[in-house]
């Protein structure tokens, strides 16, 4: 019985997951994909997005480690109450507050603009930097900082010599979580940039709407699901060479 309760979930990730992604290196490694990938227009395309999404999560990583800290710090009373404030943006559509931003940013001459996109991003994502690094402050030995202090350390050098080494965990994981779907990311940009900060998610939709087939839509989703192997393989690794896990 247990294993006939297989098979619907099994056949659903075959049809829908499997098999269209099994397509994409045939069609994204064909001349046509190949001759996208061979022009410089379509590597700086790929370059913006990466910095993107790289200042992305660094400013999500500097606003998230105070809220992450303050929070694992707090008594468990209000501990819960912060993280339900934290994930209560999920409760909203991400189309709805993309609008709620516009609303905001038009007045103020900031919509779109490179600033705006970077800002609805960092709205947008927050949450996911701020849940792994609490996870991880949290199980923080408070032992260890107290030592630290009474051996003459300052605050700065318990953070950056205790504090920060044990949470390197939480700060990949975050980044992970933060830096990857921002790479991808394409209506939020499109909604908040225009067409002043074009960026390889949004290509890669326009391309697939063009030709449902795209051999240059294929290339750079392959692009993307490669570079998301890579980072997430070198993170695992981080973690088992450097004892993080």
């Amino acid at each position: 019985m247990t294993k006939r309760l297989h098979w619907p979930p099994s056949a659903w990730l075959l049809v829908f997951l499997v098999l269209p992604t099994a397509l994409l290196p045939a069609r994204g490694l064909s001349p046509a994909g190949a001759r996208l990938l061979s022009e410089g227009s379509t590597w700086m395309l790929l370059g913006r997005s990466f910095a993107v999404a790289a200042v992305s999560t660094l400013l999500c990583l500097l606003a998230a480690y105070p809220v992450a800290w303050f929070i694992a710090n707090s008594s468990p009373r209000w501990r819960n109450v912060l993280l339900l404030l934290v994930v209560l943006p999920f409760w909203s559509n991400l189309l709805v507050r993309t609008y709620a931003l516009m609303v905001v940013l038009r007045p103020l001459g900031l919509l779109y603009t490179p600033g705006a996109v970077i800002l609805g991003l960092v709205h947008s994502f927050l949450p996911f930097m701020v849940l792994p690094l609490y996870a991880s402050i949290e199980k923080l030995p408070k032992r260890l900082l107290e030592a630290a202090q009474d051996l003459g350390a300052s605050p700065a050098q318990v953070f950056w010599k205790v504090a920060l080494p044990l949470t390197l965990p939480g700060v990949g994981a975050g980044c992970l979580l933060v830096f990857i779907p921002i790479l991808g990311i394409f209506a939020l940009p499109e909604f908040l940039g225009g067409a002043r900060l074009p960026l390889v998610g949004g290509q890669i939709s326009v391309l697939f709407k063009q030709d449902a087939g795209s051999p240059g839509g294929s290339a750079l989703t392959l692009i993307l699901m490669a570079l998301t192997l890579v980072l997430t393989g070198a993170y695992y690794r981080l973690r088992k060479t450097e004892g993080l896990a």
